[in-house]
């Protein structure tokens, strides 16, 4: 008798369990389903540069979805372009601040962070889109900075 109230409990601890194991996920599923309507948003496109050879670029800008950011959009990719054909699309960390076409458009420098307490000035090959270099520009410059990274970091 005690070993059937045993077995009972057991099963019942089992059964509890995989319940709330399976509304957890469909909670989560759901929190995640929430976020993603909520950036059902398209990205907008921001200002056209144009650059040397037929070259542009601009960042893709979305909202935070659920955020304290409101509205605010923020470059979360940033595309080059020749001629009007996409050649890159190039992620941020994740948000790309400023950006410019370095070596007569060969190159791409661009700053990237997270929200908080980093950010990396990024130099990536234009055909390739291979990160050539990376440089630390959320603290002070060393002096010997590549001179990408001061021209950029100029553009404040």
């Amino acid at each position: 008798m005690i070993e059937q109230r045993f077995s009972r409990i057991e099963v019942g601890i089992v059964g509890f369990a995989k319940s709330a194991r399976m509304w957890g996920t469909v909670a989560i599923l759901a929190a995640v389903g929430a976020s993603l309507a909520g950036a059902g948003d398209k990205p907008t496109e921001s200002v056209h540069t144009k650059g040397p050879h037929g070259l542009e670029g601009w960042t893709l800008e979305s909202p935070v979805p659920e955020s304290s950011y409101g509205d605010e959009r923020f470059g979360f990719t940033l595309v080059l372009a020749r001629d009007g054909q996409i050649l890159r699309r190039i992620k941020g960390d994740p948000i790309v601040w400023r950006w410019m076409f370095w070596e007569d458009g060969k190159q791409v420098a661009y700053e990237t962070e997270s929200f908080h307490f980093s950010m990396a000035c990024v130099l990536a090959d234009v055909e390739t889109g291979r990160e050539l270099g990376r440089v630390d520009c959320y603290h002070e410059l060393p002096a010997d900075a590549p001179d990408w990274v001061k021209a950029l970091e100029g553009k404040k």
